[in-house]
């Protein structure tokens, strides 16, 4: 019996979809909404991608082989130095990783508002997070850690070190 996935994509097959796009590396961490109902216009685009690289005899269903074949070529492509393992460095110089880097830091330079050379100097960088200080404490001279909360939806989770 051939396991078959059948597009399109209905919410009742959002976790295949999901699988797809994981496996693909499409950067889809995130992208689901907190309640899980329906997913966001990026997910759905990043998994509508996935699923039709997935499919590769585009008959509108992902095989248990296409599924197979796309999770070996994913691993090829993390397993840059060919050990037959991945390591943290090799997810970290991964191009889908190179290529989210590069994203941020374009959006970075965007955010305070890059020079024609793509660079931000140290006075522009230091006004716009003072113009950012000066929002948050208002006509105080410091930033309670509610103003946080109220401009950011709350403060961030702390991360383990």
């Amino acid at each position: 019996m051939q396991s078959r996935i059948h597009s399109p994509l209905r919410p009742g097959r959002l976790h295949i979809a999901l699988a797809a796009a994981l496996l693909l590396g499409a950067g889809v961490a995130g992208a689901m909404p907190p309640d899980g109902k329906k997913p966001h216009g990026a997910f759905r685009a990043h998994a509508e991608q996935a699923f039709d690289r997935l499919d590769t005899n585009e008959d509108g269903a992902i095989s248990r082989a296409e599924f197979q074949a796309g999770v070996e070529d994913r691993f090829e492509r993390l397993d840059a130095n060919g050990d037959g393992a991945i390591d943290a460095s090799e997810i970290a110089e991964s191009e889908a990783a190179k290529a989210r880097a590069q994203k941020r830091a374009e959006r970075f330079l965007a955010r305070y508002g890059a020079e024609a050379g793509g660079t931000v100097s140290r006075a522009d960088f230091e006004a716009k997070e003072m113009a950012r200080f000066e929002r948050l404490a208002g006509d105080d001279d410091t930033i309670a850690k509610d103003a946080l909360g109220k401009r950011h939806g709350g403060p961030r989770p702390k991360h383990a070190d």
